[in-house]
């Protein structure tokens, strides 16, 4: 009898960048919002907005996601083993 097997891993993993400080001044977008509106509209509007950086990225998600990691962490990490037909 010949069975395949496969071994797996899965794990979680959570990084943070390195921040960018906005100038809400410089959104007219944002002029008159609170804190907490300001907030939620970049976290709706993140990659629609302008990069404070706008020579090098198009949006200020993508300058987000291009910063260094300051700090990364792996975690629910597991293993297992598989066969064919399960």
């Amino acid at each position: 009898m010949k069975i395949n097997v496969y071994g797996t891993e899965s794990y979680t993993t959570w990084l943070v960048r390195e921040p960018v400080e906005i100038d809400t001044d410089n959104y007219p977008e944002m002029d008159g919002m609170s804190e907490d509106e300001v907030k939620e509209y970049i976290r709706e509007n993140l990659h629609d907005m302008k990069a404070t950086n706008d020579e090098w990225y198009g949006s200020l998600g993508e300058e987000l996601d291009q910063m260094d990691i300051r700090r990364d962490k792996i975690y629910n990490e597991d293993s297992d083993v598989i066969f064919d037909n399960e």
